[in-house]
């Protein structure tokens, strides 16, 4: 019994590094997500000419996350007005949405990509898109490796704690 015990709580000491790294691992999800999204939508805005706001309604069922409830209310605005400014919207909603999950500095990258989609020049909304992307994956590399460290160090520090409680009720 002490060894299934012992295993137990070593087994504990793994799952409670994996609950501690988690928020990080989300974090890292969503900006590669919004990346993603923010691509398809440039793509779109320049293929299709579909209206913003129908294009983010598409855009909100193609996700679970976050973006799902940003891209539906901003469509659902988008909809329901009639002389409002869009950079004003956008920026408030993803204000809303995402002051939780997203750092200022990568809020404001999503905020200045975003800003141009209203933007006739498809040259431009394509740079603002590229730069938004380089940016973002510079940033999402320093995020990668953090955790990587990070991880590392969550896990040796819940499996020597566990290994310690065993020792001591062994």
């Amino acid at each position: 019994m002490k060894w299934i015990g012992a295993g137990l709580v070593l087994t504990a000491g793994y799952l409670l590094s994996q609950y501690l790294i988690n928020p990080a691992v989300q974090h890292l999800k969503m900006l590669e997500e919004g990346e993603l999204l923010f691509r398809i939508l440039e793509s779109e805005i320049r293929n299709l000419k579909t209206p913003l706001p129908e294009l983010f309604g598409e855009i909100s069922r193609k996700t679970e996350s976050i973006w799902h409830d940003f891209f539906l209310d901003l469509s659902e605005e988008l909809k329901n007005c009639v002389d409002c400014e869009f950079a004003d919207i956008f920026e408030r909603l993803l204000v809303f949405h995402t002051s939780q999950i997203l750092t200022e500095e990568e809020r404001q990258l999503f905020l200045n990509a975003g800003r141009n989609f209203l933007s006739d020049d498809l040259t431009y909304q394509k740079r603002a898109i590229d730069q938004l992307s380089d940016q973002l994956n510079k940033c999402m590399e320093e995020k990668r490796e953090k955790l990587k460290n990070q991880k590392k160090v969550y896990r040796a520090l819940c499996l020597s704690m566990s290994a310690l409680i065993v020792i001591i009720l062994v």
